[in-house]
């Protein structure tokens, strides 16, 4: 499945995002060196005009006189215009000076000028901060520049996003309408999309995959069940038809002796079947629990021995436990105890070992034909048998089949070689502690 990467487009988007940031800051710059820098002395001459001509105005007049035609002159200033007592201005030592020189002066804000009325009174032009007018901003073009410098990323951030919408709903409906089928066609190749979706979209697929292969599973089970329950129950339908027919006293035991033995063989292959298709899947509560190396294996072959099977146990390990599901553990050793002795002949050795650092590995030897090379993968498979379909004891074809499945859920692995003894070597390998 290909994933689209970000790459030329990614590229550009950035190289943009670059360019307009300088594009700004340079703009900014310009604007902030289009100000007019005006110095204190150029400042006081600026003002010592409208001062002069202030003074003209008001000088001579008092009272509500005065104050109504500083009302009037107000009008014509952006900035506003004050009669002060000179005594309750805060002015540097040479300030006085100046203003009985008819200067202007700064006060402690730089943003307020003073210009002498006469000796007791200040005209106060100021605060100067906000003065210019809002359309000698608009009429500058750099202003404008700079205003759609700062406003390019909206329409392009806008089209942008509308453009991932529209791309992650077309994604969307393809991934819907794939999903529908998926089911049906677990081959099917989802839409490509994006890195975000990759993710999703692997783990898509591989379920189709899981679910596929648990459909194969189950119908193999299905058809190799299916399959084994044809001889027992012909065997039955053969036995009941001369049931029917009269049969002596003798042939009748014998007759239902073997009903029962065909259905002990049913329940037990139903009983298998059912344990080969609950591990095909991992156990929904694996256990973790200490399980003492020597008297586990020792418990197995006690078991084994009493059905009449002797048995040595070899212990050439440092590790006393392993921590696993005692069942699955129980299930594993188990079948494989029961293969080396139904095609042993007579010895059978359990030994474990170390195998690393953080495993141990059981050999379970018998002394029987062995297993060709080419059959050492297939015998692992269920319903495979070597021995011939009507030869006595050999089971179902589940044993290996189930210790395989089991052993994977317990992180180890299987794996069959030549015996010392001269038969078939089974070893499992399984960590000490499950991850």
């Amino acid at each position: 499945m290909r994933i689209k990467r970000p790459g030329l487009a990614g590229g550009l988007a950035l190289l943009a995002g670059v360019g307009w940031g300088a594009l700004t800051v340079w703009l900014l710059f310009l604007s902030a060196k289009s100000a007019v820098g005006v110095s204190e002395y150029s400042f006081r001459r600026l003002m010592s005009g409208p001062g002069y001509l202030l003074v003209g105005q008001l000088r001579g007049l008092s009272g509500e006189v005065r104050a109504q035609r500083l009302q009037e002159l107000q009008r014509r200033f952006q900035f506003p215009l004050t009669l002060v007592p000179r005594n309750s201005v805060e002015l540097a030592p040479e300030a006085g000076v100046m203003l009985d020189n008819e200067h202007a002066v700064l006060g402690v804000s730089e943003e307020i000028a003073y210009y002498a009325l006469d000796r007791d009174t200040l005209i106060q032009f100021g605060p100067m901060w906000g003065a210019a007018a809002m359309e000698d901003v608009l009429n500058l073009r750099i202003y404008w520049l700079t205003a759609a410098s700062a406003a390019l990323p909206l329409p392009l951030l806008l089209l942008a996003a509308w453009q991932r919408r529209r791309k992650r709903a077309a994604t969307m409906a393809a991934l819907s309408m794939s999903l529908s089928q998926l089911a049906r066609t677990p081959a099917l190749i989802l839409p490509t999309g994006s890195g975000e979706w990759a993710p999703l979209l692997a783990a898509l697929q591989q379920h189709a995959h899981n679910i596929a292969a648990m459909g194969e599973r189950h119908k193999e089970v299905s058809q190799a069940v299916s399959h084994e329950l044809r001889t027992p129950l012909a065997r039955m339908r053969f036995a009941l038809a001369l049931l029917e027919r009269g049969a002596d006293e003798d042939t009748r035991q014998r007759l239902q002796q073997r009903l029962l033995k065909d259905i002990a063989e049913l329940e037990s292959l139903v009983r298998a079947s059912l344990a080969f298709a609950r591990l095909a899947d991992a156990p929904a509560a694996l256990a973790r629990e200490p399980v003492l190396l020597r008297s586990w294996l020792q418990e197995e072959l006690d078991a084994l021995e009493l059905a009449g099977q002797p048995a040595e146990l070899v212990i050439d390990t440092t590790a006393r436990e392993l921590r696993g599901d005692r069942a699955l553990l129980h299930l594993i050793v188990r079948n494989l105890l029961v293969n080396a002795c139904t095609y042993g002949h007579g010895r059978l050795r359990l030994s474990a070992a170390n195998h690393g650092s953080a495993h141990i590995v059981l050999h379970v030897d018998d002394d029987g034909p062995g297993v060709a090379l080419e059959d050492r993968d297939r015998i692992f498979e269920p319903f495979v048998r070597l021995m011939p379909h009507d030869a006595e004891h050999t089971g179902h074809g589940l044993g290996l089949a189930l210790a395989r499945r089991a052993a994977h859920w317990q992180q180890g692995d299987i794996q069959v070689t030549r015996s010392p003894l001269g038969g078939a070597r089974f070893s499992l390998v399984l960590p000490l502690r499950l991850d």
